[in-house]
């Protein structure tokens, strides 16, 4: 098993999810739903996202082409 499989999976709570993407939980859960976003997992009685996945969707927004008003 090389080292990398070792460390633990970073996970984030809900505020953090929030601070990290500038996203409200209602956002957060209705793109969960339509499943463009990562999708929460439950530990315990908390819900956590792996960080990982959080920032792989942070990256691909940041690749997707911004909104333009068209010029009519």
């Amino acid at each position: 098993m090389a080292a990398a499989e070792m460390i633990p999976e970073v996970q984030l709570r809900l505020e953090q999810v929030e601070s990290q993407t500038g996203m409200k939980k209602s956002y957060i859960y209705r793109e969960m739903a339509k499943g463009t976003f990562p999708l929460a997992h439950k530990v315990g009685s908390g819900t956590r996202w792996y960080q990982s996945d959080v920032q792989r969707w942070i990256n691909s927004q940041s690749r997707a082409p911004r909104w333009q008003p068209s010029l009519v």
